[in-house]
């Protein structure tokens, strides 16, 4: 093989390697700008979850509107690292999160708190779940779009 060729595939290769770490660094930055940011950003506090799913004064569509726009969803980094531990007694996790939304789809021991449409093309909404043994204590915590 030439020089002048060795030197072609050297350079074809480099863009190919180039290319393909693009792809995936660009996939990596779609990845955390649509599942990863809307989920962090607030100081979790009762106070402001209790408001993010509570609809007091508002008419039927300025609550469907609000919970839409995912107003709880920002404290879940803070919620699941400061306050959803494992080993979490459940009345602890209530007492914080008040009642919940129901259950999660096939795993009756996991717990839902809607979130609103955080994630992806804000199109599916968003749960924060909560699983406890049966004991009831929290064994994993994190969020789900639907």
């Amino acid at each position: 093989m030439k020089r002048w060729q060795k030197v072609g595939l050297t350079v074809l290769a480099t863009i190919l390697l180039s290319l393909s770490a693009l792809y995936v660094f660009r996939r990596e930055i779609i990845m955390f700008l649509l599942h990863v940011l809307p989920f962090m950003g607030e100081t979790f506090t009762p106070e402001k979850w209790d408001d993010g799913g509570s609809c007091v004064g508002l008419t039927d569509w300025q609550c469907v509107e609000k919970k839409g726009f995912c107003p709880r969803g920002p404290m879940v980094r803070s919620l699941i690292r400061n306050h959803l531990a494992p080993g979490t007694e459940r009345a602890k996790v209530f007492a914080l999160l008040g009642e919940a939304d129901g259950t999660s789809y096939g795993r009756p021991e996991c717990t839902e708190w809607s979130l609103g449409m955080c994630s992806g093309m804000k199109i599916d909404y968003d749960s924060l779940f909560v699983c406890f043994d049966a004991n009831g204590r929290v064994t994993e915590a994190g969020h789900v779009q639907h």
